[in-house]
């Protein structure tokens, strides 16, 4: 994740408080037709049988924030509540701790002592590092391998002493809280395992960071490649095996996703200073397939079932781009003995105000997938994504709920696996980004979740749409989406960014339907609320309606 441009920001969202979901008290002050009339624009065909096209997985309805450990999110009883009643399913976390924006320090580490104040003094004192802290007493709770300052032998990886694991089990242990199963990246390197020692912060600026003072993360020893690769794989398995199967005082923790490193494109999260050689990410590389393939190994020899289910993949990567050309060399070059790279999936980010440009990144990596001649059956995971992180749209607006309604609905027709918004909870007031506001109230964004919630549930079969097989409706300024939920019912639902109201019908076998309940979301000031059924419902410019069949 890079910088936020917009954290001081204000936010002035009138929103109302939670409880007022799909179902209740009808308003018929928005129009539906007369009976009648089945003259509609906007047409939803479903065949006959309502056929299913792929399932609709709650990882849709993931998110990416904090690690929640760090700011004791488990006893945020508002945000909890609020998490919990729109199917929060997945929480993308770190093994180290490399968040921007947190534990800040007053000066930089560039050999000058550059004052930070100006930015610290617009930010909350929770978001601080502690009095007298330096980089080297921060990597304290962020390193998961322990340093003496000596260089690590792979002996020394089997030594249960030079684990750190208490700061990742807080965070596995967070997200049990919340209901959500953890999404991991191993994205931090220990001093002990990497290639610099030296903490350096400020100088010129690395890609994906903004302002050094708030990326205490980003400072040449916890963003650089390992000294040894095989050595650092080593060791990652031995904190994967710590994890998922329990150690010496330690429970096991449920762990199922395991990926290797987040933006390596960017400089802030991949030095690029280290690469072999600079200009290249051929040491991310190395040190990612070395990773994977170790974690393989574990995987298919242990008799734990924990660890024999884990997946694996790489990336979390900064474009769809390099995404797309990571997967075309990997499925052409073989490993030394002949095998793939063992991947089970694949992860990568996008960030725009426009939801069609994050639905036609979503769309280039799964044609790569389609494309592919060994990895056609790994999974898709957005891992971060949103609106544009240096402008985005205010928070009391309606512009963040139609773009998650948006790109979920269509990136779902591509079959997209996994989805991690960014961010689910304003930690700074003011976040631009968040569903939940700091006083713990929803924003409106929430609502938009809260339908999508209404159709994915714990998991539904997808449905086909003759008339919209890719989820486009009026060329894109339209979206959909249908499901069937283990109740059986048909759940269907519309997204209207246009600035005039559309004529929508729902039809089954050709036959114009009824809907039991149509519930609306249209006023970034008001909750859902149900509107009365008819066979052709105009649903209102920039709106979200939920048909219920």
């Amino acid at each position: 994740m890079r910088s936020f441009a917009t954290l001081g920001v204000a936010l002035a969202c009138g929103c109302a408080g939670s409880g007022h979901g799909p179902g209740a008290a009808v308003d018929a002050s928005d129009a539906s037709d007369a009976p009648g009339d089945l003259t509609a624009d906007w047409v939803v065909s479903l065949p006959a049988g309502a056929p299913a096209a792929g399932r609709l997985s709650p990882r849709l309805l993931g998110h990416y924030d904090l690690s929640g450990a760090l700011l004791d999110y488990t006893h945020n009883t508002p945000l909890r509540t609020q998490m919990s009643a729109i199917g929060f399913a997945e929480w993308r976390v770190g093994l180290g701790r490399w968040e921007l924006a947190t534990r800040l320090l007053p000066t930089l580490a560039d050999g000058r002592a550059t004052s930070c104040a100006g930015q610290l003094a617009q930010l909350p004192a929770t978001v601080r590092a502690p009095d007298n802290a330096t980089d080297d007493t921060l990597i304290a709770d962020r390193d998961w391998f322990a340093d003496t300052g000596q260089p690590v032998t792979l002996a020394d990886t089997a030594d249960d002493a030079r684990y750190r694991l208490a700061y990742v089990r807080d965070v596995l242990d967070t997200a049990a809280a919340f209901g959500a199963a953890p999404f991991v990246g191993i994205d931090h390197m220990p001093r002990a395992l990497g290639a610099s020692r030296t903490f350096v912060r400020g100088g010129p600026p690395l890609a994906g960071v903004t302002d050094p003072c708030l990326a205490t993360w980003t400072n040449h020893v916890s963003n650089v490649r390992p000294a040894d690769p095989s050595v650092f794989a080593a060791a990652v398995v031995g904190a994967v095996r710590r994890v998922v199967e329990g150690s010496p005082g330690a429970a096991p923790r449920s762990a199922p996703y395991w990926e290797v490193w987040n933006e390596p494109e960017l400089g802030y999260a991949w030095d690029p200073s280290f690469e072999l050689p600079p200009g290249t990410l051929d040491a991310y590389f190395a040190t990612a397939i070395t990773t994977l393939t170790q974690l393989a190994a574990y995987r298919a020899a242990s008799a734990s079932p924990a660890a024999r289910g884990i997946k694996l993949g790489l990336g979390s990567f900064a474009s769809a781009a390099t995404a797309v050309s990571t997967l075309g060399s990997l499925d052409h070059n073989p490993l030394p003995d002949g095998s793939f790279a063992p991947i089970d999936f694949l992860s990568f980010h996008a960030y725009s105000n426009d939801p069609l440009a994050i639905v036609a990144a979503i769309g280039q990596v799964a044609a790569a997938r389609a494309a592919s001649q060994h990895y056609r059956g790994i999974e898709l995971a957005l891992t971060e994504w949103g609106p544009d992180l240096a402008s985005p749209p205010p928070a009391s607006t309606m512009d963040p709920a139609l773009l998650v309604a948006t790109v979920i609905a269509r990136g779902a027709a591509l079959g997209l696996d996994h989805a991690h918004h960014s961010l689910f909870y304003a930690f700074v007031p003011g976040l631009a980004y968040a569903v939940v506001g700091n006083d713990g109230a929803p924003l409106p964004l929430y609502h938009a979740y809260e339908l999508l919630h209404a159709v994915i549930g714990s998991g539904a079969d997808r449905l086909a749409i003759a008339s919209a097989p890719d989820g486009a409706l009026g060329g894109g300024v339209g979206a959909v989406i249908a499901g069937r939920g283990a109740d059986g019912a048909i759940r269907v639902l519309v997204v209207n960014r246009d600035t005039q109201a559309h004529r929508v019908r729902i039809e089954l076998a050709a036959a114009a339907q009824i809907a039991r309940r149509i519930d609306v979301f249209a006023d970034p000031a008001a909750p859902v609320h149900s509107v009365a059924p008819a066979s052709v419902v105009s649903v209102p410019p920039r709106a979200i309606a939920l048909f219920s069949l």
